[in-house]
């Protein structure tokens, strides 16, 4: 058997309603979420609430993936002297906004910052969100900070910085072993003190962590717009707040960004000249993705992949395609996940 295949993965937890009769939807989600907050609905609860949570347990801290409806919500003093939960709840949402009862808001590529230590209440609109579970004393030198964000967003550059991580570190876990847990975690904490508490100290710390994500926004920025005429260094600068040096020593173990680029937009050709759906001729797949000549583009795709571009369309060379994760196993209360934190 695969080793791989038998290796512990990292303990995770699915809190859902989709097996729940509409009109008992946000009562069940409800009592999952009340012995941490209030929570009020924006629509009427006979419509339905269909809403889901995957919780991953990193041991000293958690993360989540949410999707839920519209909804107010209020962290009260009774709720404070019932669980003790001394923690920061760092939310990243893909979709949607959340804001405070003191009008702080945070959308898509903001991180904002609640202490559920502290009374809060605010509302989100319809939601999708990546969240952070951070106990009080998991990074000290970064605690200042983070209670001076409380129902705020961390500053718009390293906030985005910050929540491109999370959606990052999201985005790899069903792919990861238990025995990775330790680098996560101490990775997980220098890019928090770095964003909360900056300082020369704090950022050389964290330096590995910020290129990476930084290396991850490019790359994402480059994949949404491979076939737009204008990206490029300049583009690519301005959208990720960086000068043309820092940008060129970012992808310089990549070959260049000029390199990288040109690589993915021939990928991206192979796909659709493989794809066995898109029937336009070479030369117009070509030019939607920049290459205007057709004996360069058909000599850079040769050097690229071995062989020619219409030997790829007629022998259908397909990229393989990544198996799905099993579906986690699923629990009944977050809030006990929340508390076993150390």
């Amino acid at each position: 058997m695969d080793e791989a295949a038998t290796a512990e993965r990292v303990p995770s937890y699915v809190f859902t309603t989709a097996s729940v009769e509409r009109e008992h939807q946000f009562d069940a989600w409800l009592s999952i979420m009340r012995p941490l907050v209030a929570m009020t609905p924006r629509s009427p609860v006979e419509r339905g609430f269909s809403a889901r949570s995957l919780a991953w347990d990193l041991g000293p801290l958690a993360l989540t993936h949410t999707t839920m409806p519209a909804l107010d919500f209020r962290r009260d003093a009774i709720r404070l002297r019932a669980d003790a939960v001394d923690h920061w709840l760092l939310v990243a949402p893909r979709r949607g906004s959340m804001r405070s009862e003191a009008g702080h808001r945070a959308g898509a590529g903001l991180c904002y910052v609640r202490s559920m230590h502290r009374v809060s209440a605010g509302s989100t609109t319809d939601f999708d969100a990546v969240a952070l579970v951070v106990p009080r004393d998991f990074c000290p030198a970064g605690a200042r900070g983070l209670d001076a964000l409380h129902e705020r967003h961390v500053a718009s550059q390293l906030g985005g910085l910050l929540a491109d991580y999370m959606h990052s570190l999201e985005r790899q876990l069903p792919r990861l072993g238990a025995e990775h847990l330790p680098a996560v975690v101490a990775a997980t904490r220098a890019m928090l003190i770095a964003c909360t508490a900056p300082g020369p100290d704090t950022l050389a710390e964290a330096m590995p962590v910020l290129q990476a994500t930084q290396l991850e926004r490019a790359k994402r920025f480059i994949r949404q717009n491979l076939l737009s005429p204008q990206l490029g260094v300049r583009e690519l600068c301005r959208h990720l707040g960086m000068s043309r040096t820092a940008l060129y020593r970012l992808f310089e173990p990549l070959g260049g960004v000029v390199h990288y680029i040109r690589a993915a937009r021939l990928q991206d050709a192979h796909r659709a000249l493989s794809s066995g759906t898109d029937m336009r001729s070479i030369y117009e797949i070509a030019a939607e993705r920049g290459f205007l000549e057709p004996s360069e583009f058909s000599r850079a795709f040769k050097r690229h992949f071995g062989y020619s571009p219409s030997e790829a369309r007629h022998e259908g060379r397909l990229i393989p395609v990544r198996p799905v994760g099993k579906r986690p196993a699923t629990v009944t209360h977050l809030a006990e996940l929340l508390s076993a934190l150390a």
